[in-house]
């Protein structure tokens, strides 16, 4: 057992020689430096894509509604889904369109569309209810900030009464 181990250990010893007779060609071999090792990145050395101007179909129209959505008659209430606007399970993001914003947060109660000092469209829809209330900014036809929708009022609720208090009965044991 003894003369195979050493055999072993001999035809080990002659490869690992072998294998050293081949070194690596050192004019063509690079160790790397710090620079390429320790790159600074940023979000900010980043090119943002530009985002392009926002097509008409993309604004709502006075009513806060999209263009191509079937305006109800006054006083129905009609869902995105039956005034042909699909909804989109999402939350409205800045740079958004207005029409996208609408698919996220369904129709605005309230709608103001005018021009900035710029000549720029600006619309701002009003959201009281629903998943997402708030005020929402837009600059030509761009979401440019969101606020928080006001508080309603408060209701005036009673508070609870609590339970009447057990009297201790004569005559009687209770366990608790």
């Amino acid at each position: 057992m003894s003369v195979r181990f050493a055999a072993k250990i001999s035809l080990l010893s002659g490869a690992l020689a072998l294998g050293a007779c081949a070194m690596p060609d050192m004019d063509s071999f690079r160790t790397p430096d710090s620079a390429s090792l320790f790159r600074p990145l940023s979000v900010t050395s980043f090119r943002e894509k530009p985002l392009g101007p926002v097509a008409p179909e993309d604004l709502v129209d006075a009513s806060g509604r999209c263009a191509g959505a079937v305006v109800p008659a006054a006083g129905s209430d009609v869902s995105l889904q039956q005034a042909g606007v699909p909804m989109i399970p999402a939350a409205p993001a800045l740079e958004m369109s207005e029409c996208d914003v609408v698919k996220r947060a369904g129709f605005a109660e309230k709608a103001d569309i005018s021009t900035n000092e710029r000549g720029e469209r600006a619309v701002t829809l009003t959201y009281i209810s629903g998943q997402r209330p708030g005020i929402y900014h837009f600059t030509a036809g761009r979401l440019t900030s969101m606020e928080r929708a006001p508080e309603p009022p408060p209701s005036a609720k009673k508070p609870a009464k609590p339970p009447p208090k057990r009297t201790a009965q004569p005559n009687r044991a209770s366990v608790q």
